[in-house]
C-alpha cells in the first residue's frame, strides 16, 4: 500500500484522545468567533427563517462533502508532527475556495472570492491542520469543519 493511502487510513482509524477533543473544541470556538467577526464586518444578515425542514439532510450531506472529503484531500496525507507540510496544506485549502468559483464548480459561491471569507477559511484550515498534526487523527478536523459548515449553511444559506 502506498504511503499516502496508508497515512490516510491510519488517520481514519485513529480516534482522538480527550486532549485532542478539547483542543478541537477550543479551536472550533475560535473559528466561530472569526466567522462572527466576518459576518459583522461584512454586514451579512442572519437569516433564521432559512431553517428548513430538510436541515437534517443538509447536515448529513455536508458531513460527506465538504467536511470529510476536503479533510481527506487537504490533510489526510499529513502525519503527526508534520508542521511544514501542514502549512502547504493550509495554503492549498484556502486557494481551493476561490478556485472553485474560477473553474465553475456547482457548489462554488461568489462569497468564496471575498478576502474576509477567505480569512475565516484560513482560520478553519489552520484549526483543522493543528488538530491533524497534533492528534494524528483526521476526525477532530472533520467534525470541526462540519460544524462550521453546518452553522454557516443553516444560518446564512446562499
Amino acid at each position: 500500500m502506498n504511503t499516502f493511502l496508508a497515512t490516510m487510513l491510519a488517520g481514519l482509524r485513529k480516534l482522538p484522545d480527550t486532549r485532542a477533543a478539547i483542543e478541537a473544541l477550543v479551536l472550533f470556538l475560535l473559528v466561530i468567533a472569526s466567522g462572527a467577526a466576518f459576518v459583522w464586518g461584512a454586514g451579512i444578515s442572519l437569516n433564521p427563517d432559512a431553517f428548513e425542514a430538510n436541515t437534517m439532510m443538509l447536515w448529513a450531506s455536508t458531513f460527506l462533502f465538504p467536511s470529510l472529503t476536503e479533510e481527506l484531500v487537504f490533510r489526510g496525507w499529513l502525519r503527526k508532527g508534520m508542521n511544514l507540510p501542514a502549512l502547504a496544506a493550509l495554503l492549498a485549502f484556502v486557494a481551493w475556495h476561490p478556485l472553485q468559483v474560477v473553474i465553475g464548480l456547482p457548489f462554488a459561491q461568489p462569497i468564496f472570492m471575498d478576502w474576509r471569507f477567505l480569512s475565516v477559511v484560513a482560520v478553519l484550515g489552520l484549526a483543522c491542520s493543528i488538530t491533524r498534526v497534533r492528534s494524528g487523527s483526521i476526525w477532530p478536523g472533520v467534525i470541526l469543519h462540519w460544524g462550521t459548515v453546518v452553522i454557516w449553511k443553516t444560518l446564512f444559506p446562499y
